[in-house]
């Protein structure tokens, strides 16, 4: 039996004679993984163009096998992205966010609010015209919000040091080493309070935008066991 759904592609694993293994976020049944047949072949209804990251897609799929995948029979493309795809900077981007997605999303069930975050975000990424230096950061920031994590409190001159693992600013740095210095501490506090859409509305240095992204990916991999990234350091690269 088979239905259809709005999904964003987050994954697509390469399996032997032209097949693949494709990891989506669905609007109706969350994290899945997919098999997805002969997506190299000319006459595919599963090409694998149509299948990069953060690609929006409608896919014609099956329930849950046995195996734990279900089968990808169709797919078109949902919402065209053309400003991520020629783009080296979005595209980027939007490797690195599939990632983060995928390993902190895990097998998930279906979340309307946060499928609309995501699609929205992806649309927002798509359509600026604006650089995206500081997109994937405040991007993490808001996605901690639907996970419960947040930070709470703010940066003061006397809570100066946000601490990862307790989710608090305080006083002084704590005895373990999650934590962020002063500078980090402050842009996060006050990142936290903007929304996505004013992404490119803050300056923040480039020293600090890669240690605030490094604290927020061990903020993420110490409340949701989340396995280490990979494609931040491309990120580094390219900002």
């Amino acid at each position: 039996m088979y239905h259809s759904t709005e999904a964003i592609v987050l994954q697509l694993y390469p399996y032997k004679d032209h097949n693949a293994v494709v990891k989506i976020y669905s609007k109706d049944m969350g994290l899945i993984s997919c098999w997805a047949a002969s997506i190299h072949k000319k006459t595919s209804k599963t090409k694998a163009n149509l299948l990069q990251p953060l690609s929006v897609i409608k896919a014609e799929i099956s329930s849950k096998g046995s195996d734990n995948l279900v089968q990808l029979r169709e797919i078109e493309t949902s919402i065209h992205t053309p400003g991520i795809a020629l783009n080296i900077e979005k595209s980027t981007i939007a490797m690195f966010l599939a990632e983060l997605l995928l390993k902190s999303l895990k097998e998930s069930s279906a979340d309307d609010s946060l499928y609309e975050f995501i699609k929205e975000a992806v649309l927002l990424l798509d359509k600026t015209k604006e650089r995206c230096i500081n997109f994937h950061v405040l991007f993490i920031i808001r996605l901690s919000d639907y996970f419960g994590l947040l930070p709470k409190g703010n940066y003061t001159s006397t809570t100066s040091y946000y601490n990862l693992q307790d989710g608090i600013y305080q006083a002084t740095a704590p005895l373990h080493p999650h934590f962020l210095n002063p500078p980090e501490s402050e842009w996060l506090s006050k990142l936290s309070s903007q929304s996505l859409d004013k992404f490119n509305e803050v300056v923040i240095p480039s020293s600090s935008r890669k240690l605030l992204l490094r604290g927020l990916i061990e903020y993420f991999e110490l409340h949701l066991a989340m396995s280490p990234l990979k494609s931040h350091l491309i990120l580094e690269e390219v900002f």
